[in-house]
């Protein structure tokens, strides 16, 4: 990468750590329901965007259930715990490094755009970001328009940007956009699904200093 090019940072798994409470809030979902609740291992292998299939993965069934009601009810404890979630291991250093090398750099998340703005600001990390790009809801969907509509207003080229995600939808976005993905395994999905892509696939983000000469 190049002075004046951009990083789009996805947010949950990729830069923020919030796994663990993930898991919990779909448990307490699953508690007052009397299922059981799920391992992290099994989060790790059932977790996929669109986040309704996701859910019907587990056993829900939306014609019996509404999924806007059940997403608002999954917020809502996920925000009552989120103060347990920490950046993930070297996030701080990166950010850094790539100021310093005058690398842009973005934030692009389906988080609810005040509940994003308030968790990056929480984690004090806000002034790393040009802009900080969030939904209108709490459903879990759009990521991909979400992106387009970023780039229509962006003055720059999409073979200019890599975008960083924990997910196999991160390098769908990527591939819709026409720029470069890597992929972190330290989130919501495990790097034996993510290296099948063939992507570049890599552990944890102190591997990606590098990225400054990655073409």
């Amino acid at each position: 990468m190049k002075k004046g090019e951009m990083i789009i940072w996805d947010w949950n798994g990729t830069l923020l750590n919030d796994i663990d409470i993930c898991i919990e809030s779909i448990n307490r979902i699953l508690d007052k329901r009397g299922r059981k609740r799920i391992t992290k291992e099994s989060y790790l292998e059932f977790f996929r965007f669109p986040v309704i299939d996701f859910y019907t993965d587990l056993g829900f069934d939306f014609e019996k259930e509404d999924f806007d009601a059940l997403s608002d009810e999954y917020m809502n404890h996920y925000i009552s715990i989120e103060s347990h979630s920490s950046l993930q291991v070297g996030a701080l250093d990166l950010l850094n490094h790539f100021r310093s090398q005058c690398i842009q750099q973005v934030v692009l998340s389906v988080m609810e755009q005040e509940t994003l703005a308030r968790s990056v600001q929480n984690h004090r990390i806000q002034h790393y970001f040009s802009e900080i790009v969030g939904t209108g809801n709490f459903y879990g969907h759009g990521k991909i328009a979400l992106a387009r509509q970023f780039m229509e207003r962006s003055s720059v080229l999409p073979r200019q940007i890599t975008l960083l995600g924990d997910t196999l939808h991160d390098l769908e976005v990527a591939e819709t956009l026409g720029c470069k993905c890597i992929l972190i395994a330290c989130g919501h999905q495990p790097y034996e699904k993510l290296i099948k892509t063939g992507a570049r696939v890599e552990k944890n983000l102190s591997a990606l200093f590098d990225l400054i000469t990655y073409s």
